[in-house]
């Protein structure tokens, strides 16, 4: 164990350190949105998860920069194939995070987090997240191919990887259980590398 204050130098020398080799080995831009992903999930998002819901918005943020960031460091700007990643896993995140708040809500509410299953005991907030989110993600998830960033190849995986992402959101609405919850977890964990990869793969053909 370490004290607060340990812990808070150690934190903040390690941002610090991050953003200055990002700027030396990378560009400025890159240090800059690592930067912005530290204070927003570190100064913003964690504090609000004792205050609000919409800290899992929030948290979305820091949560989708990391291929922004990526995206800065192979071409030095932010064109629209990074902003569509970010906006893809933005979305993806809120179903991924409301299932584990689903699963945990009692944990959570014992550690005072107003994460939305805690403060939505019958559930009917959360499952309409889950479901808007989930049917955005699908059309979303098409714009790498009407910008060029993707070919049909692309195209049939991610209806095909929407389709298995909605279905256990779906039966979690119908019968809003730990089990069905539990699947909507498992889906989003493997949803995104699949797509990330299918990007990969149909850029290489």
């Amino acid at each position: 164990r370490i004290s607060p204050t340990a812990a808070l130098v150690f934190g903040a020398a390690l941002i610090l350190l991050g953003t200055l080799v990002l700027v030396w080995k990378v560009n400025l831009l890159t240090g800059f949105l690592g930067l912005l992903s530290a204070f927003l999930y570190v100064l913003v998002y964690t504090p609000l998860k004792r205050v609000s819901w919409i800290n899992t918005l929030v948290g979305g943020i820091p949560g989708a920069l990391p291929p922004m960031g990526g995206w800065a460091a192979a071409s030095g700007e932010l064109s629209l194939g990074a902003w569509v990643l970010f906006l893809i896993l933005f979305v993806w995140q809120q179903p991924h995070f409301y299932a584990i708040a689903w699963l945990y809500r009692e944990d959570y509410a014992r550690g005072g987090l107003k994460m939305l299953p805690v403060v939505d005991p019958n559930g009917v907030s959360t499952l309409r997240e889950i479901l808007v989110y989930l049917a955005l993600l699908i059309p979303l998830s098409l714009m790498p191919c009407v910008i060029g960033l993707a070919g049909k190849f692309y195209y049939v995986g991610a209806i095909v990887l929407g389709i298995y992402y909605l279905i256990p959101g779906i039966r979690l609405a119908q019968t809003r259980s730990m089990t069905d919850a539990r699947r909507l977890l498992k889906a989003s964990v493997l949803y995104l590398p699949l797509l990330l990869a299918l990007i990969i793969f149909d850029a290489s053909f």
